[in-house]
Parts: C-alpha cells; structure tokens; sequence
C-alpha cells in the first residue's frame, strides 16, 4: 500500500501543472496537525491502559488531510463538482489509511438550483449530522466520542457494516449515491450506498434520510442511516442535535444511538449525550469544551460505558495557523475499558495546526 500511495503522489504531483492550466478553479487543499501529548490510563491509539504514555500524535485538533476539489459551469445554472481526500499521519509520515487512499473522500457530481447529486465513496448522513452540533467541532478524532462512536468511526463491533473496505468502522461508505437540497431554512438529504454483492442487493448495503433546519444563529440536525453486513445482520444508526450562536458564544447539544447486530441472536446498543460550548474572547484567543457521557448495552453481558471531558484553549498566530493546549478527562464505567486498566484516564497535549 505504501508503494502505491508513493506512486499515486508522485503521479498527482507530475499532473499538477496541467490541472491547473485545464481547470482555473482546482483547489488543493489540506489541514496539518500534531502535537505531544501526555496521558495516563491510555495507549498512543488511544486504547485503555494500565500505565502513563508520552506520545507524538496527528490529529488531536482537526485531522491531518489533503484533497484536491473543484468544479466546471456547465452553464444553464449546472455544475460539475469532484472532491478527493486523504488522510495523513503527520507523526509518521503516511497518507491514506486501511480503507484506502483517499480514504475520506473520492467523489464526482452534479449541482444546481435543485440541489446536488454526488457518487463515490463519501461520509453517511449520520457523520455529516454529527459535525454540525458537536461540542468540540469534530476536533481530536480518535477520543472524540461523536466521531468515534456517534458516526461509527469506531464502532468496536468488529463487523464491517455497509461496504466499507474495514470492520472497524461506518463513518463513510464506498459505491453511494447521496442527494442535498437546500429550500429555504431545510435541508433534504437521502443516501443509498450499492452493496454489489452477488448474492443479494441487501448484503452490504446502506440506506439513509437527514433533514437539516437552519434560521438566523439557529441549527437543527437530524439523520438515519441502515446499515447490513455480508451475512445480512443489520446495524441501524440515529443522531439529533442543535447549535446556537450568540455573538461570540456558541452552544451545542447532540443525542446518538445505534444498535448492531453483531450475531443472529446479539446485539449491541451504544447511546451517546453531549453538550459544550464554543468562546471566542478576541480574533487571538478562544476556548472550546465538551462533556460526553457514553452508555453501551450488549446481550448477556453487563451495562457499562464512561464520560468524558475535552476542552481546548486556542490562540491563533494567523489566519491559518494556530497553537492549542488540549486536556481531557475520562472516567470509564463498568468494564469498558478493558480488565486491568486504569478506571480513570487523563490526558494533555500541546499541539500547533497550519491549514493551506
């Protein structure tokens, strides 16, 4: 894999030059983040642990990615879109992940007044949904419980739900069709991703509704999305959430829940609740915090879950570039977080994220 990245870049970089002479408005684009970080109870994934570690890591603020995107008129109000992203691990140096190259994003479409109509590999409607009222803004990926468990980037079910090309995650899926149209203050989506399997159209497919509501400084959120395995075992996965800005303040609340099914006769249940709040004091200085309280049920087995606190402190040094002080609280519940490992995690992390 890494072999093909390292080629797949090089022939991006060679064809750069003759994109931007056939296409005036190609964008290239991308977030880098990193920072040190020190934290008891877990491991440099993030996993639960019995020690202290000291880590590098990529993406506690927003998640290191490039793309390129952009878009032709077609004249008579319609446009061609495309859109290709990737991730990067800026602490060692790799782009793309499991699910493939471009793994966040690989997507060409059609827009006009009546809306826009993507195809490729691109976020359910339940990921798009959790962005717009989560507490911390989508920020720190992999301890963020409404990108980890919310939007099924994580979902520890060991099943891959949808075609997805993992078994660790639902967050985005592979050969769908997804429809956005905006009519005044609502927003309509819908979402159908082709399982292509041989032996039936419902074997790894998924399906999906969203309906956004916006008026002045309010925002309303809300999505479904279905989910089968190869074998047909469902997943089935909600999110209803809000934001509302007020001079500089701006406040948050989210409700999650999905339920797999992880045997014909299991299943697991995980519920998520949030709410934080985001202050901007000046252009310089802003404050960003969250509190998640996550509740897992599974067949047979007992209750458990944890809470968890996540503020940042952020003093932008440009337009583009800004320094943060991260610190995080997890109390775990039940047996979550694994036996043998601390019953309480913290963390801190001192990071600098430049977008371009």
């Amino acid at each position: 894999m890494h072999k093909i990245s390292a080629l797949a870049l090089v022939a991006l970089s060679a064809a750069m030059p003759a994109l931007a002479q056939s296409q005036s408005n190609l964008t290239v684009y991308g977030i880098l983040d990193a920072a040190v970080r020190t934290q008891s109870g877990l491991t440099a994934g993030y996993a639960g642990a019995p020690n202290n570690t000291t880590v590098v890591n990529s993406g506690v603020g927003p998640t290191s990615r490039w793309g390129l995107r952009g878009q032709e008129d077609l004249g008579g109000g319609l446009k061609a879109t495309f859109n290709l992203e990737s991730t990067l691990g800026v602490d060692v140096g790799t782009s793309g992940s499991a699910a493939g190259f471009f793994d966040r994003a690989a997507v060409l479409g059609l827009a006009g007044n009546w809306g826009a109509v993507t195809a490729g590999r691109q976020n359910t409607l339940v990921a798009d949904s959790a962005g717009i009222a989560d507490p911390i803004g989508l920020r720190f990926a992999g301890l963020n419980p409404n990108i980890q468990v919310t939007s099924l980037t994580g979902h520890r079910l060991g099943i891959e739900y949808g075609a997805t090309n993992t078994n660790a995650a639902s967050n985005r899926v592979n050969n769908s069709i997804k429809y956005s149209g905006t009519f005044g203050g609502l927003t309509v989506r819908a979402m159908y991703s082709f399982g292509e399997s041989a032996i039936s159209s419902t074997r790894q497919d998924t399906k999906g509704l969203g309906l956004n509501y916006a008026a002045g400084d309010l925002a309303l959120t809300s999505a479904y999305t279905q989910f089968h395995d190869a074998n047909g075992l469902e997943l089935d996965a909600a999110t209803i959430g809000a934001a509302w800005k007020t001079g500089g303040l701006r406040l948050m609340l989210n409700y999650g829940r999905n339920q797999g099914d992880t045997t014909t006769t299991t299943q697991t249940t995980n519920k998520v609740l949030s709410f934080g709040a985001n202050y901007a004091f000046n252009n310089q200085w802003s404050f960003n915090g969250g509190y998640y309280k996550v509740d897992r049920e599974r067949t047979g087995l007992n209750k458990d879950g944890f809470t968890r606190l996540i503020g940042f402190v952020d003093y932008s040094l440009s337009r583009r570039t800004k320094l943060y002080l991260e610190m995080d609280s997890t109390k775990w519940k039940g047996n979550y977080q694994g036996v043998g490992n601390k019953a309480r995690s913290n963390g801190m992390s001192l990071g600098v994220t430049h977008s371009f």
